[in-house]
């Protein structure tokens, strides 16, 4: 039998596509909260007609890595999720330790056969003496989600890669005792919208979706020959706003077009005399594409909303992640 609380999780971004990293130093400690990435095969199955209605011979289909990883968000593993999926950054020094990553979707594929960079990912189940690594792994979709009474989370989805098919042995991963305990309450959470602070949401979910897919050829393998898109960059809101007035509808009716700002500085720990730990994610031009009141009951009247980031043609991006940490992103 095998616990979850004893599984070692890691992620490595590799140097070059097609290479696994195995220096178990190399990988970044995952605390978690729940994952499923894995191989996914699909069953290529005979339709001839044999006179039996038992169905014909099975064979292996496509096969790729997917999956996803939940986790509340800390300095250091959002650092990983950004640079999975959004794009690696180099720090800019603030003062002394402290630096700043600005995250921006790149602009341009890794190369011609990977969307995004290539990571590798390990995770062993420790008491069950069992252990997997996956290469070339694509890291498609990014969601944040803060809601009242809880903590920031991240949803980090694959899509694409290989398993190591000799096996691997135990590596020494962990995650890393300066994660512990370093969160993202949600009462260290702001919103603005439109220059304005809004104060009615009570929960908030912020996706960036590349689309990234594996791509398969007839080329003697059942895995995937590259990686590509299936459609254009998506960035997404949803969330659930109580009625105080009407600003928001009257921008869904008028199509307007606003800056959403989602800013979390987390004060209940400092990190150097006057900085703390923080994560800005800016949308230049939000339109909000479903807004639509009604009454339940007696109570508060709450609003389920939906809205997408589009590109802004002064900033020339749909999607910002800005953080401050003692950390930097060294993938």
């Amino acid at each position: 039998m095998s616990y979850g609380a004893q599984i070692k999780f890691g992620m490595a971004r590799q140097t070059a596509g097609g290479t696994a990293v195995t220096v178990p130093t190399s990988f970044h400690g995952m605390p978690l909260l729940s994952e499923d990435v894995g191989l996914e095969k699909q069953e290529l199955i005979s339709q001839n007609l044999v006179g039996r209605f038992e169905q014909g011979a099975v064979f292996s289909g496509v096969g790729k890595i997917a999956g996803t990883i939940q986790f509340e968000l800390t300095p250091r593993n959002m650092l990983a999720a950004l640079a999975a999926c959004v794009n690696w950054s180099p720090a800019s020094v603030l003062s002394g330790s402290i630096v700043t990553h600005t995250f921006l979707p790149n602009t341009q594929d890794y190369d011609g056969t990977y969307v995004k960079a290539p990571w590798t990912v390990y995770k062993q189940f420790t008491d069950a003496a069992s252990a997997e690594q996956f290469y070339d792994v694509q890291f498609g979709q990014l969601a944040l989600q803060v809601g009242q009474g809880q903590f920031l989370k991240g949803t980090l989805t694959a899509n694409g890669g290989q398993r190591s098919a000799n096996g691997v042995g135990s590596a020494a991963i962990s995650p890393a005792g300066t994660d512990v305990g370093v969160l993202f309450p949600w009462n260290v959470a702001s919103l603005s919208y439109g220059g304005a602070a809004m104060g009615q949401a009570s929960d908030l979910t912020i996706t960036l979706n590349e689309n990234v897919d594996s791509l398969f050829t007839i080329n003697g393998t059942i895995t995937p020959f590259k990686y590509t898109r299936t459609g254009f960059r998506e960035v997404t809101v949803r969330g659930t706003f109580y009625m105080t007035d009407r600003s928001i509808l009257n921008n869904f009716a008028a199509d307007t077009q606003a800056r959403l700002l989602l800013t979390l500085v987390n004060t209940r720990t400092s990190i150097q005399s006057g900085y703390f730990n923080s994560l800005s994610v800016d949308i230049p031009q939000l339109k909000i594409t479903a807004f639509k009141p009604g009454a339940s009951g007696p109570g508060e009247v709450s609003v389920q909303f939906q809205a997408r980031g589009v590109l802004d043609p002064n900033s020339l991006y749909s999607i910002q992640f800005i953080t401050v940490t003692s950390y930097q992103a060294g993938f």
